[in-house]
């Protein structure tokens, strides 16, 4: 055995670098003296005792940050500029400097150790090249392909170490990037003899290792998958939006302060001939027209996999009427294929540096908003950036989405290169921040069942259907609380279709006293969250007591649980203000 062929995943893209720095203290003291005393670069030069030639470069590159000026009257000066004269009494630091690079990547992973590699220090070779009779280990049959959004958390990782001072990785231009399968060609006597690919991680050495002693084919293993994202941020009150008109009210603020960039997903998409809630709506997507006349682009998606077609042609119909009011290309990005997901997130730039990610219940492009809605919203630097990159990875699904995942990639990255500046400067502790983590699918019944046992105070859940599943997914859980607590409440306001009345009426008896099942008919409910004690809750778009999650799609439901100081206790106010006297209208 000479040579072993490894599966191996080549992925070819352009990187973007950007270099930061700051200012020199020439640069400080120049800008100070202007503002001090105005005059011409002579007289500075004589003042600082610094040379001539030294000054008029440093005053041209602080004319080109607006921080200093000329001003004519009543003689021509150099001056600092009103930008530059609040930056020096605001005692904020100068803004730094940037300059993008592009570079070619070209690196290959291979399955069997996990190693990231560079194409240009091993042989590979194209899947047609290798003969059965070659020594091959088959590609794993069990895994998930590689995929763009994958290799791209990969790239982040092999990049960290290759970055000259200074610079950091902001993105990877997807939208002309090639993945593609072939086999890594590992020489086994060059192996023998202790030589091995450059960058081999331990567990390939070991593999490789193995096979010469025993003379077994080494195997393709399974990543362990990252924990759920999370961070710490300041989340205020109103970053819970709930009730139909909120929602609406928000969407017009989000959209309306966006400069650059606005993505929506919602899991329907109505006809524009669709009279119900066709006022409401209305605003949504004249919020959407106002957007796109700015020069602001829509990046808009859909969800559901259940009657694509109809989907689709009421995405065309939104994508003619936006286009209609700026015919330049490229501003209104309508994808008429289905992302596969329940999610429903609106995301936009803040107009100021920032960004807003709101994730909850609402059908932004179908809903009537008579409806009772719950979302959370993202907002910041710190926290931001935690939903871009989840609709970034909801997104990637669909193939022409290459240009709105690039957008939300260096959206995120960007906000996080300022992260560390506006956490440290914050008077807020670390501590009494909200920690917020994302909740895949197949999470929610494991922290349901956890919260269930947990919970001391109370235990209540909100889904807007029952059905199959809500006896084991919901019902149990909130016994296990109600044998503990005096307040547990499961809110809900619709069956599924194999659910009746009379079956959710048995159970309210068989639960009297232990958990009160409340039906809402009016306002409906269509919020679906946990909440328990003072300072847990889930907002998300999964039906607790109708749905259940699968680890094989773990986007098909998403949401954010969020701890922090009596967010639980505003949730409830604010839910119990909106759907009134209609508690237990169903009982």
């Amino acid at each position: 055995m000479k040579a072993l062929y490894v599966p191996a995943w080549h992925y070819r893209a352009r990187a973007v670098v950007q270099r930061t720095w700051g200012w020199s203290p020439v640069e400080e003291l120049v800008m100070l003296a202007l503002d001090r005393s105005p005059g011409s670069i002579a007289e500075v030069s004589s003042a600082l005792k610094v040379p001539p030639q030294v000054v008029s470069a440093t005053v041209a590159r602080l004319m080109q940050f607006g921080v200093v000026e000329v001003r004519m009257s009543p003689r021509p000066v150099l001056t600092t500029s009103r930008i530059g004269h609040d930056f020096i009494r605001s005692n904020k630091a100068l803004p730094e400097r940037t300059e993008d690079r592009e570079l070619n990547i070209s690196i290959i992973f291979e399955p069997v150790g996990h190693s990231l590699l560079r194409n240009r220090d091993v042989k590979t070779v194209p899947m047609t090249r290798v003969r059965p009779e070659d020594h091959i280990v088959e590609y794993p049959r069990d895994a998930e392909p590689e995929t763009e959004e994958s290799m791209l958390q990969r790239v982040g990782r092999f990049m960290n170490g290759t970055l000259r001072p200074g610079e950091w990785l902001r993105g990877v231009k997807t939208v002309s990037s090639v993945l593609e399968r072939k086999y890594l060609v590992i020489d086994l006597e060059e192996v023998r003899d202790g030589v091995m690919p450059i960058g081999a991680s331990p567990q390939l050495v070991e593999a490789l290792q193995a096979t010469l002693r025993t003379g077994v084919l080494p195997v393709t293993t399974v990543e362990e998958p990252p924990p759920s994202p999370w961070v710490r941020a300041n989340f205020d009150a109103d970053h819970l939006v709930v009730g139909g008109d909120n929602h609406v009210r928000r969407f017009e603020e989000i959209v309306g302060a966006a400069k650059a960039d606005v993505f929506v997903l919602s899991t329907f998409v109505a006809t524009q001939a669709d009279e119900k809630g066709g006022e409401q709506r209305e605003r949504i997507f004249k919020a959407l027209e106002e957007a796109s006349r700015r020069g602001v682009r829509c990046h808009l998606f859909f969800g559901t996999s259940l009657e694509r077609s109809k989907h689709a042609v009421a995405m065309d119909e939104l994508k003619t009427r936006l286009s209609a009011v700026r015919r330049t290309r490229g501003y209104v990005l309508v994808h008429r294929d289905s992302v596969g997901s329940h999610a429903k997130i609106l995301a936009a730039d803040d107009g100021q540096g920032s960004a807003v990610v709101s994730l909850g219940s609402c059908n932004w492009l179908s809903s009537p908003f008579s409806a009772v809605e719950v979302s959370a919203e993202l907002q910041g630097s710190d926290a931001a950036p935690l939903g871009l990159d989840l609709l970034r990875s909801i997104i990637s699904s669909v193939s022409s989405a290459s240009r709105s995942a690039e957008t939300l990639q260096f959206m995120a990255s960007d906000l996080r290169r300022n992260r560390r500046t506006l956490v440290a400067s914050s008077e807020t502790p670390d501590e009494a921040r909200t920690r917020i983590t994302v909740l895949y699918a197949h999470e929610h019944e494991r922290l349901l069942r956890a919260a269930a046992h947990e919970a001391s105070t109370r235990f209540i859940c909100c889904t807007n259907k029952v059905g199959s599943t809500m006896v084991p997914g919901l019902f149990n859980p909130a016994e296990v609380a109600g044998r503990r607590l005096d307040d547990v409440r499961v809110y809900y306001s619709r069956q599924s279709a194999l659910v009746k009345r009379r079956h959710v009426a048995g159970h309210r008896e068989r639960l009297l006293d232990v958990v009160d099942l409340i039906g809402v008919r009016d306002p409906q409910v269509h919020a679906k969250f946990l909440l328990w004690d003072e300072n847990d809750i889930v907002v998300s778009s999964m039906n607790w007591g109708s749905q259940t999650g699968s680890p094989d799609d773990p986007l098909d439901e998403v949401g954010l649980y969020l701890q922090g100081p009596g967010v639980a206790t505003h949730l409830l106010e604010r839910f119990e203000a909106e759907i009134g006297s209609s508690e237990g209208a169903d009982d």
